[in-house]
């Protein structure tokens, strides 16, 4: 059951998104699906979902932000209905590519960069290798790199004893909308199913059920569970080399690592401040817009993050 603070009514996901562009990109590259607001705004501020998603995840976000950002909502490849090209042998890469493909066929000069989950494993190699395209950057639960050892702790055992890659896998093989939601509880925080609404799962369950996109995401579960990423992994030592403004929001309450591994993280980074998102999951972003919104625009307005 919702806590005494917890919304029990949201906006439909379009009705949230009203005022916003969604539309197809032709890139030199790739064509990608995007939501845009804002271009009134000379701060720029793109987001990219984490895997299995889609730019409905960023409803709750758009909008609000472009009240100060020109903000445009990713739907990363493999996803949604953005190009889903052969897997090559470095995922992240591939989204990076992706990401610079956007940056540079809309003109956009240097950008404010967030990722959630895997969105920020893909964007990690942009932040290591191409700093001169960024203002500023926003973890939120996540990033391509390898903690040294005894430095976090171990996250903890999956439920069921099957990893999210792998129950999705089985779900992709045949995609009901019971199993559809099953999966979004696991980017939610466990005490509040309610997070997941019938929308969101209609929603996944129209991507899922898509022969093009079901293809794709095969491909992106069958990469993860290949282990063919780990030696692409960040060190350490190169994740402390970024010298940009950087905000690593974190949950509390995710299957992934915890609060730990954010603060981590943040300390490794000269400068970057860390924020807990209490009782989130991977999604803070669509679990407390409100709290998630107001810590992005304090810190590209170079305010106190609260």
């Amino acid at each position: 059951m919702p806590s005494a603070t917890e919304p029990t009514g949201r906006k439909s996901i379009w009705v949230a998104y009203l005022g916003a562009e969604i539309k197809m990109l032709q890139g030199k590259k790739y064509r990608t699906r995007i939501a845009e607001a804002g271009k009134e705004h000379p701060e720029t501020l793109l987001l990219v979902h984490g895997g299995g998603g889609h730019i409905e995840t960023f409803a709750y976000n758009v909008m609000p932000l472009a009240k100060h950002f020109h903000v445009i909502a990713v739907e990363m490849l493999w996803h949604g209905l953005s190009d889903a090209p052969p897997m090559g042998d470095n995922m992240n890469q591939m989204v990076t590519d992706q990401v610079l493909d956007i940056i540079d066929t809309m003109n956009l000069g240097k950008v404010w960069l967030h990722g959630e989950a895997g969105g920020a494993s893909g964007i990690t190699p942009l932040v290591l290798n191409h700093p001169e395209k960024l203002k500023g950057v926003i973890f939120e639960s996540g990033i391509a790199m390898k903690f040294k050892e005894g430095t976090i702790k171990p996250p903890l055992p999956p439920v069921g004893g099957l990893s999210m890659p792998e129950r999705t896998k089985i779900l992709l093989k045949n995609p009901t909308w019971e199993g559809v939601r099953d999966r979004l509880l696991m980017v939610m925080h466990y005490q509040h199913p309610e997070r997941v609404t019938d929308e969101l799962v209609d929603v996944r369950h129209a991507h899922y059920t898509r022969p093009s996109t079901n293809a794709g995401q095969v491909a992106v579960y069958d990469y993860y569970l290949s282990g063919k990423g780990a030696k692409y992994l960040a060190t350490e030592e190169q994740v402390s080399g970024i010298r940009l403004p950087v905000l690593v929001l974190w949950c509390d309450g995710s299957g992934g690592n915890g609060p730990d591994a954010g603060q981590r993280l943040a300390s490794l980074i000269p400068g970057a401040r860390f924020k807990l998102m209490p009782e989130t999951g991977f999604w803070a972003h669509w679990e407390k817009p409100e709290i998630f919104n107001e810590a992005v625009r304090q810190f590209i307005c170079g305010e106190k993050v609260t």
